[in-house]
């Protein structure tokens, strides 16, 4: 995934809403959004090569994403970064315990942002920076070594501010996911556009979480082809129990 926006106790209506896009090879086996057979209480898509997810939500209100850190080294073989957030979901830490551990174990990684929610607090973690707790407020996040930001990362940021006041933003959310810069050179392109369309690599799906003040949580992601066409949406709704 290439781009997460997180709104935390930004608005009364949605204590929490998440944005993302999913940029991948078109050829990496994926399952799309769903209740996980292995893990019953788990909501999100799957890496079918890895076993783990880019973002994804339980019934108890707990939610995880991850991006990898594009710094232009190659990498021997590691864990999938997508473990992380499969993990964290399967498990009973706090986002705090969790996200200091991953960066203890980050070694075994490549390099990763993680963002932890355990239903109170909000979390960042990283191999290549200190686990910070997120106060209330919007966040933005893509594959930029931390201290760097990246066109898109301020463009999705801005737009999200806008959103904010919106009371059905779910459309607006999709809309903003959805921007592309087609006329732009490949490697700037990844830089500055939300949405990435190329026939070997590009954005995937792009999902929308919005949890509202009476723990009522939709999922929508929305699946495209190498073309940037829509081919499918799955639609979750549920009470944080």
């Amino acid at each position: 995934m290439c781009l997460i926006v997180v709104g935390f106790g930004a608005t009364p209506s949605y204590p929490l809403l998440v944005a993302a896009n999913r940029d991948e090879q078109h050829a990496r086996p994926t399952r799309a959004a769903g209740w996980w057979p292995d893990f019953p209480e788990i909501l999100g898509g799957r890496d079918e090569l890895a076993g783990g997810t880019w973002l994804a939500v339980d019934r108890r209100g707990r939610l995880a994403a991850v991006t990898n850190i594009r710094d232009g080294r190659p990498r021997a073989q590691l864990r999938s970064r997508g473990a992380l957030a499969a993990e964290f979901l399967a498990g009973d830490e706090s986002a705090e315990r969790y996200a200091a551990r991953a960066g203890r174990d980050g070694d075994r990684y490549g390099p990763f942002n993680l963002l932890l929610f355990d239903g109170t607090q909000l979390y960042y973690a990283s191999n290549r920076a200190p686990a910070t707790r997120l106060g209330p407020g919007l966040h933005a996040f893509s594959n930029a070594p931390p201290g760097q930001e990246w066109p898109k990362v301020a463009s999705a940021h801005a737009g999200a501010i806008a959103l904010l006041d919106d009371p059905a933003p779910l459309e607006a959310l999709f809309k903003l996911l959805a921007q592309r810069a087609s006329e732009l050179p490949p490697d700037e392109r990844y830089r500055s556009a939300h949405f990435i369309v190329s026939p070997v690599y590009g954005t995937r799906c792009s999902t929308v979480v919005l949890v509202d003040a009476a723990g009522d949580v939709t999922f929508v992601e929305r699946s495209f082809d190498p073309a940037g066409r829509l081919i499918g949406e799955v639609r979750e709704r549920f009470h944080i129990g």
